[in-house]
């Protein structure tokens, strides 16, 4: 009987010894398992680099909007959500869209848009904004006019106001440059902005109305630039080409019923490539009768060009330039044009190509705030602005 007993109790101990270690094999096991799955997930690493999402721009120039790569956790703390996949299918795309008035922002490559956006501003109330550096180590915002229409100059000549903005758009900044005051349509435009040294720098966009519109919409791009990259601007232009080809025009050159703007003081800046020594500028070919349209009333005579010291209200400035592409031009040289042709030869009736040959390229845009009249003789003609392509000349 007590053999019996004993046996069943070591047979019972036997079973419990078995069973743990049955238990810890398996926990082993599992821990290896899990240990690989977390080695596998911990190598799976990947920059917050740019992408291009799966979301489509409603307005404007079209194209998909881009985003920047993180995992879903990161896009959905941040703010923003998920639009196609990067990162071999590690990362999502992910869109930060700012779209009420106070709004702010403080990641890279955020879309800045009306209230109620696809659909117009419906009301007159102001509209601001607010964008923070996403790092110390940014110096400048580029801002790019996917779609932008607000009320502009609501005339055809300088007639009366010069160009006054009815509605206005405006840029505040730490850094106090002279930034144009811009509106009409923009679709297509870009601006650089400086944003200082300072960690805690910010930009304010700010959107002033006048009067009852349903046409007010815009979605602007804002990116921010590292300091010292190899695409950042250089000092003081507005505008950067970075193209061996391209073409530019004021702002509110858009709409054929509505004037340039007053008091533009800005450059636009081209990056000259390396093997390239000029860059050649012509009135673009589809709008050329009103593609060099400033100061009109040049002179009291129509339908002309002028240089120099004839410009001295509105006109664009193309310092050391003339008629011929020559790294070593000879004659006299001009930098500034105005009127209705684009022409190194004064009174000219005719648009010519005009070449720069003198680096760093820029083209100065200067306009008053000055109704365009002479004497007693107002100025009924069209005065939109420039339309410019340029193209860079190999040495």
């Amino acid at each position: 009987m007590w053999t019996s007993k004993l046996t069943l109790i070591l047979v019972w101990a036997l079973i419990v010894i078995l069973n743990n270690f049955v238990s810890a094999a398996n926990e082993t096991s599992q821990s290896a398992r899990e240990g690989k799955i977390l080695s596998l997930f911990s190598i799976v690493q990947f920059r917050n680099s740019p992408c291009r999402s799966t979301s489509i721009l409603t307005k404007g120039n079209g194209g998909n909007r881009n985003g920047t790569c993180f995992t879903t956790a990161e896009c959905s703390e941040r703010g923003g959500f998920a639009s196609g996949t990067c990162a071999s299918g590690f990362g999502v795309c992910c869109l930060f869209l700012v779209d009420t008035s106070g709004g702010s922002t403080n990641t890279n490559c955020s879309y800045i848009r009306n209230p109620g956006f696809p659909s117009a501003v419906a009301d007159e109330t102001a509209v601001t904004y607010t964008i923070s550096k996403c790092s110390c180590n940014v110096c400048y915002l580029r801002l790019d006019f996917e779609c932008f229409t607000i009320l502009g100059a609501g005339q055809t000549d300088e007639l009366d106001m010069g160009g006054d903005c009815t509605d206005q758009f405006t840029i505040g900044t730490v850094t106090n440059d002279n930034l144009p005051v811009i509106c009409g349509q923009n679709t297509g435009q870009h601006m650089y902005v400086d944003m200082g040294t300072g960690c805690g720098n910010v930009v304010a966009l700010n959107f002033a109305f006048n009067g009852a519109s349903n046409e007010r919409l815009w979605e602007i791009k804002a990116t921010q630039i590292p300091c010292g990259s190899d695409y950042t601007p250089p000092d003081g232009c507005l505008q950067y080409h970075t193209e061996l080809d391209g073409r530019f025009t004021t702002f509110n050159f858009l709409p054929t019923n509505d004037n340039h703007l007053a008091q533009q003081q800005y450059s636009i800046c081209i990056r000259q490539e390396e093997g390239f020594c000029c860059i050649q500028y012509m009135v673009c070919n589809d709008v050329a009768e009103t593609g060099m349209t400033l100061n009109t009333k040049a002179m009291e005579i129509p339908m002309m060009g002028f240089t120099d010291t004839y410009c001295s209200m509105d006109y664009v400035g193309i310092a050391g330039s003339g008629g011929v592409c020559n790294t070593a031009p000879g004659g006299a040289l001009v930098s500034r044009y105005c009127g209705t042709k684009l022409n190194f030869v004064d009174m000219s009736k005719e648009h010519a190509p005009i070449c720069d040959c003198t680096a760093p390229f820029a083209v100065e845009i200067r306009t008053d705030g000055i109704s365009d009249v002479v004497g007693d003789t107002a100025n009924t003609a069209k005065s939109r602005g420039i339309c410019l392509e340029y193209t860079q000349i190999p040495c």
